[in-house]
C-alpha cells in the first residue's frame, strides 16, 4: 500500500494512494481512537478500517487523514481540517470538491467543516457517528469512571473550566449538515442507541438527501462496498 505521512499543524498527517487514481477523494474524520502516528495508525491496525481504506483505494479513491485527538467537535480542529483540505488540493491531483468518511465522534465536526468547505463537499458518508455531545454526555452519566474521563476530555478541548463542562455542554450545538450535501448514514446495530428513530430525525429532518442504513455485526463487510456505492453515485457532476 502507497502512503505518506507528515506532519502538518504539528498534527500526523497520512495520504493513501491509490494504484489507479479515479481522480476523486475522501477525507477521514475520527476522534482520539482514530490515531495517526509517525509509523503506524488505526486505518491500518484495525482489521475493519483497513478492509475498507484497501477497498476504497482499489476503486481508485486517494484517501487522506490527520490525527486529531480527544476534539469533541472542537472548532481550531475544524480549522486545521480547511486548512489541511487546502494544502491537499495544492499538492495532489484530485478533485477540488471531496467526500468525508466520518466515524464516531469525527461527525461532530461535519457542521463546522461544512461551513468552512462551503461547496467543497461532495458527500458524506458517516459510520455509527456521534452528532450531539449533549446526548454523549447524558450518556456517559451512567457509568461513573468513563463521565469523568468524558469531562475531563472536554474541559481540554474546548478551554472550559471542568466545573463549567455540564452548563457549557448543554448550549453546543447539535451537528447539523447543509441540505444540499448528500448523507449515508450507516449504524451497526450493535452501537444501537435507545429511541434512535426520534435521535435521527431530530438532528436530520431538514436534510432532503439522506439516506440511513442498518448493519448487522456479520454483516459488516458490506460497508466499505455501501460507501463506494454511495460516493460514486455523486460523482456524476465534476
Amino acid at each position: 500500500m502507497k502512503q505518506k505521512t507528515f506532519q502538518y499543524n504539528h498534527e500526523w498527517t497520512t495520504i493513501f494512494y491509490p494504484d489507479r487514481p479515479s481522480g476523486f477523494s475522501i477525507l477521514l474524520l475520527g476522534g482520539e481512537q482514530h490515531y495517526i502516528l509517525e509509523k503506524t495508525n488505526f486505518w491500518m491496525e484495525h482489521p475493519g478500517k483497513r478492509q475498507m481504506v484497501e477497498h476504497l483505494l482499489g476503486k481508485g479513491y486517494t484517501l487522506i487523514g490527520s490525527n486529531l485527538g480527544a476534539h469533541w467537535g472542537r472548532e481550531e480542529t475544524a480549522g486545521r481540517l480547511a486548512e489541511l483540505y487546502a494544502h491537499f488540493i495544492r499538492q495532489e491531483i484530485v478533485n477540488e470538491k471531496i467526500h468525508v468518511l466520518a466515524e464516531g465522534t469525527g461527525a461532530l465536526l461535519l457542521g463546522r467543516l461544512s461551513t468552512l468547505l462551503e461547496g467543497k463537499i461532495r458527500s458524506i458518508g458517516m459510520l455509527n457517528p456521534e452528532l450531539s455531545l449533549l446526548r454523549r454526555y447524558e450518556k456517559e452519566k451512567e457509568n461513573k469512571f468513563f463521565h469523568k474521563k468524558f469531562m475531563k476530555e472536554v474541559s481540554l478541548a474546548h478551554h472550559i473550566e471542568a466545573d463549567e463542562v455540564a452548563n457549557w455542554i448543554t448550549s453546543f450545538p447539535d451537528c447539523h449538515i447543509p441540505k444540499e450535501i448528500p448523507v449515508l448514514w450507516i449504524q451497526v446495530m450493535d452501537h444501537y442507541v435507545r429511541d434512535f428513530p426520534a435521535y435521527h430525525q431530530h438532528l436530520t429532518h431538514a436534510h432532503s438527501d439522506l439516506e440511513i442504513k442498518y448493519v448487522t455485526p456479520e454483516k459488516r463487510f458490506s460497508i466499505p462496498y455501501q460507501m463506494n456505492s454511495f460516493f460514486r453515485r455523486h460523482e456524476k457532476h465534476l
